[in-house]
């Protein structure tokens, strides 16, 4: 789960063999606990999520929960009878078009269902989503492709600098330690981009850079009585006076 500052929320473990689906309410309760939500508050919360979560029953139960929610079903035949009600097609973009069409009994009422047509070189394929923000076919379609942002979040951890894939525990408690220190990383660097290098020639540096350019300069921390009293970069560094700038900024 990604913050909108880009921080991991939760991360847990789960045997390889075990389907996603069976990890979303437990992963939801978690969740409630982590951040003490109100029940009142639930309703601000959209749930944006692939395929391997978008069952009937798992939509229900969110928004049971009150939650909103954003899903890719997951039933491919469904996808394809979905397909004749589409009375009209809408650009997205190249290659993807979107229609609405009336949501299956199975699904609770305040949910809206919109097919997505891809052109591919062999003909069309479809996709269905399952929305309760009440939003035009183009605007859903365009919401749940923002999902992407947790992708990446992951891809980072895994190759962008913190190389999670590069060191595995053969025991599962183990794993799950390593997992959590690559989280308080992970986290450190987002709150390090977004607090100190806001408005600089790094703000768009993403944790691979920063790791590689910047947090390995060489310097010296001065301290006296547990406060910081001075940094000093090696000037021979490209980076070290753009650094000194954002971290003094960040001091005053």
């Amino acid at each position: 789960m990604i913050h909108p500052y880009h921080e991991s929320v939760l991360s847990q473990v789960y045997p390889g063999s075990q389907h996603s689906s069976s990890c979303l309410q437990p992963a939801v309760l978690r969740f409630e606990d982590l951040l003490n939500l109100p029940k009142k508050q639930r309703n601000k919360v959209v749930w944006r999520m692939d395929g391997g979560f978008g069952a009937d029953k798992h939509i229900n139960w969110l928004l049971a929960r009150d939650y909103q929610v954003v899903v890719k079903g997951c039933s491919t035949r469904r996808a394809t009878n979905l397909v004749s009600q589409v009375q009209r097609w809408i650009p997205v973009k190249a290659g993807k078009e979107v229609g609405r069409v009336v949501t299956p009994v199975e699904v609770d009422p305040r949910v809206e269902t919109f097919v997505l047509r891809y052109r591919t070189t062999t003909g069309y394929k479809f996709r269905y989503i399952y929305s309760s923000l009440r939003l035009s076919g183009y605007l859903t379609a365009r919401f749940y492709d923002q999902r992407g942002g947790a992708e990446t979040e992951f891809r980072t951890d895994k190759s962008g600098g913190l190389f999670l894939h590069k060191r595995r525990k053969h025991k599962r408690d183990g794993q799950e330690v390593w997992v959590l220190l690559t989280d308080m990383a992970h986290n450190y660097l987002a709150w390090f981009s977004h607090h100190i290098l806001a408005d600089s020639p790094f703000s768009t540096w993403g944790a691979l850079r920063i790791g590689r350019d910047l947090l390995r300069i060489p310097g010296r921390v001065e301290m006296a009585n547990g406060q910081l009293l001075s940094v000093k970069l090696m000037e021979s560094s490209p980076y070290s006076a753009d650094l000194l700038a954002c971290l003094a900024r960040f001091w005053q």
